[in-house]
């Protein structure tokens, strides 16, 4: 027959559909298989489990294979499906109209409804295809992740074993390409790569395995290698630092009654001249011996702790594992220049990864108020992306990856530095963002109101021209 219909083509996508699920469901089952559990079974004598153990033994060939054919079967679904279903779609319009292609194409309205019919049945198709041949058997393995790859690990093999010359030429085809572009290649068991890892961590969380909390962590995790010092570092500006002139007993009130740390730089002449690290264990057994108490902390013998300096471009990664191996705490930021940039410590490395850590004596402060009228009183040093996720807002990327506080962003915007008594004005992407305290070369607060529709042309843009400023005046 001439219509695209054939009971072989029938019973090849029926095959190749039910070969997709064994995989797809082989691969979720594996993802999620409890090898305790498996290997207990394998001791125990079971021969299906032993062979499953040492099929899952490496995960990198097994994960490639999986990849390589479900695709490949991909491929094979529709270069059977598409023209059984184009060639019964024809055949049902010309038996409707019998008259059709007597005109051109284009002129022609059945060869358009034709046309039309064809492309959404096969949005259909596909959506069954993607559903049975998936969706459903995925979810149907990683609920019972033994009972189903054991079941239809002898299709596997037996189909990898049958699809194994194509996906060695793929495979084969592959090499000699990245061998031309001079890209480095692993004997053996190919390495899991990252991308093989967020993929199953994603699937873990699709399917509730994981929860949103625990997926997180793992991104964050893999964020570190791009991550660097400067990105997470607290800012010079906001450093807590005790001069080594102020005696020990000045040192120890104000560790008390005004800090909330155990460890606090000790600057010489400026913040760029760090001589050291005092631990409030060592100022507290100091401060036992009387005659110790009104002699500076720079001039105490042994009681400063060598600093440890580091670039503002360290990675967080390789940062973390010498901090762990050298036991440090705290790290001294510094830039290209030599000077202080800002201070990192291992609670700022793991709350990059967890999320904020509180304790008893911290007090969380909000950078963002919402007022009774609906505007805001956020502090200068909010986050920007924070801002631009309570305001609806979108900055340009350029500025997303220039500044990183709502101050910085500002005074750019300012195109200098607000002086204490002034309280300018910015608007901006629907916004008015006015300055209400500048303290130290900072903007510390700022209240943002929404513009009435009346307002600018620029704040009815979503993508506003350079922002208008505007001088409020001046407060005595």
């Amino acid at each position: 027959m001439d219509d695209g219909y054939s009971p072989v083509g029938i019973l090849l996508l029926i095959g190749f559909i039910l070969l997709e699920a064994a995989f797809y469901g082989f691969g979720a089952a594996v993802q999620n298989m409890d090898e305790d559990e498996l290997e207990e079974s394998a001791g125990k004598g079971d021969a299906s489990a032993a062979r499953l153990l040492k099929v899952m033994e490496g995960p990198g060939r097994l994960i490639h294979m999986i990849q390589l054919t479900t695709h490949l079967v991909g491929i094979l679904i529709g270069a059977v499906l598409l023209p059984v279903l184009a060639g019964r779609t024809s055949h049902l319009v010309r038996s409707f109209f019998p008259a059709a292609g007597t005109a051109a194409w284009y002129a022609d309205p059945v060869w358009w409804l034709q046309a039309v019919l064809v492309f959404a049945v096969s949005v259909i198709a596909v959506a069954l295809v993607i559903s049975f041949g998936v969706v459903i058997p995925k979810r149907m393995a990683a609920a019972n992740p033994k009972g189903w790859s054991l079941r239809v690990l002898p299709v596997v093999i037996f189909a990898a074993g049958i699809l194994l010359p194509i996906t060695q030429l793929i495979r084969g085809i592959s090499l000699a390409v990245l061998k031309l572009f001079q890209v480095k290649i692993q004997d053996g068991n190919e390495n899991v790569t990252e991308e093989d890892i967020m993929s199953m961590v994603n699937e873990g969380h699709e399917q509730g395995i994981l929860e949103a909390g625990e997926t997180r962590m793992i991104n964050n995790i893999f964020q570190l290698g791009d991550t660097e010092a400067q990105d997470i570092m607290t800012h010079r500006t906001n450093m807590e630092i005790l001069d080594d002139d102020m005696t020990l007993q000045e040192a120890v009130s104000f560790i008390l009654n005004q800090g909330n740390k155990t460890r606090y730089p000790v600057s010489g002449e400026d913040i760029d001249d760090i001589i050291g690290i005092l631990h409030m264990r060592d100022a507290m057994s100091a401060y036992e011996k009387e005659e110790n108490r009104q002699i500076p902390i720079g001039k105490i013998p042994g009681l400063l702790m060598e600093a440890s300096f580091i670039p503002a471009t360290r990675t967080i990664d390789s940062l973390f594992k010498e901090m762990q191996s050298r036991k440090i705490h705290m790290e001294i930021v510094v830039d290209e220049y030599g000077q202080t940039a800002g201070l990192l410590t291992m609670e700022d490395i793991l709350e990059e990864i967890v999320g904020s850590i509180q304790d008893e004596y911290d007090h969380e402060e909000e950078c963002i108020l919402e007022q009774p009228d609906h505007s805001y009183i956020m502090k200068g040093m909010t986050d920007l992306e924070e801002v631009q996720e309570v305001l609806g807002l979108t900055l340009s990327e350029e500025d997303s990856d220039t500044y990183g506080t709502l101050s910085g962003f500002l005074i750019a915007r300012l195109d200098r530095i607000p002086r204490e008594d002034e309280r300018p004005t910015v608007e901006y992407g629907g916004y008015r963002f006015q300055v209400l305290k500048v303290q130290n070369k900072t903007i510390e607060s700022v209240q943002v109101r929404k513009v009435e529709e009346t307002g600018s042309q620029e704040s009815k843009s979503a993508n506003p021209p350079s922002p208008m400023v505007a001088q409020e005046g001046l407060s005595s």
